[in-house]
């Protein structure tokens, strides 16, 4: 799904906050038109003139929320509905969550060509961080002119998928692999993603 705002537009990449930001547009940012169904056509990217902006997360918490999403049965459809257009999706999936794991980590940039698949075709794309999720929608906004409701943001705020489901607490990078696992992602196999958006062990 994409949303157009007055003077930019949020393209929505998976498993990376998005639902979050679809709330606080439609409900404290003025002139807004939502592209493409929610459900079925959920991460559309449409052709525009306009500034695209996009969220990126951590690739340790990216993959394993992605994993979790592919296991589970779907409302319109079956678990492991792997999207096979997504290199990673096509060349990594297992229904073994370590070997999903280790698929990705011998080969090199597969969530960055994921995130590059929903915004290699804009130029200039602002990106903001999951993990800073409300400062960075507020200062990407601001940059766009965009009118808004800050305070209505700031108070409203939750980001979903940042937290486990059972006890509500944000999921810390060693509880989705281990730490040699979170070494080789880091250091080599997103080492490129990981230097440009400040991403640590």
């Amino acid at each position: 799904m994409a949303i157009q705002l007055k003077n930019s537009m949020f393209i929505h990449i998976p498993k990376c906050g998005g639902r979050t930001v679809k709330q606080m547009i439609k409900g404290y940012v003025k002139d807004r038109i939502v592209i493409g169904d929610d459900i079925y056509d959920s991460h559309e990217t449409p052709d525009t003139d306009k500034q695209v902006f996009a969220f990126v997360r951590h690739p340790a918490t990216f993959i394993h929320s992605l994993w979790t999403h592919r296991s589970k049965k779907k409302g319109h459809g079956d678990a492991w509905n792997w999207h096979l257009k997504i290199k990673l999706e096509q060349e990594c999936q297992s229904k073994n969550y370590n070997t999903f794991i280790e698929n990705i980590l011998k080969g090199q940039n597969y969530v960055y060509d994921y995130y590059k698949f929903y915004t290699n075709k804009y130029p200039n794309v602002q990106f903001g961080r999951m993990e800073n999720l409300c400062e960075d929608l507020i200062n990407i906004l601001k940059q766009n002119n965009e009118e808004f409701d800050e305070e209505g943001i700031k108070q409203n705020i939750y980001v979903h998928g940042a937290n486990d489901r059972k006890t509500n607490v944000p999921v810390k990078l060693t509880d989705t692999m281990t730490q040699d696992q979170l070494n080789r992602l880091v250091n080599f196999s997103e080492k490129e993603l990981c230097e440009r958006f400040k991403y640590e062990v």
